[in-house]
């Protein structure tokens, strides 16, 4: 999705919003939010890997 600082300033407001618009404003956040909630889901994710490779790593040294 293009910035909105790429476009012209006379490319932003037409009139009033059109519910065409309004509905594309909505797919785009909905798609946004969909997109931070997976990066979020993945972010934990490999925390929980890294954690838990450190605690066998210091479970193997507590046995040695």
């Amino acid at each position: 999705m293009p910035d909105h600082r790429d476009r012209p300033p006379s490319a932003l407001a037409h009139g009033p919003a059109k519910p065409s618009d309004i509905e594309r404003v909505r797919r785009d956040v909905d798609d946004a939010e969909a997109r931070t909630v997976r990066e979020e889901e993945v972010s934990v994710a490999r925390h929980r890997e890294r954690v838990s490779s450190r605690l066998a790593e210091r479970e193997e040294d507590a046995q040695t």
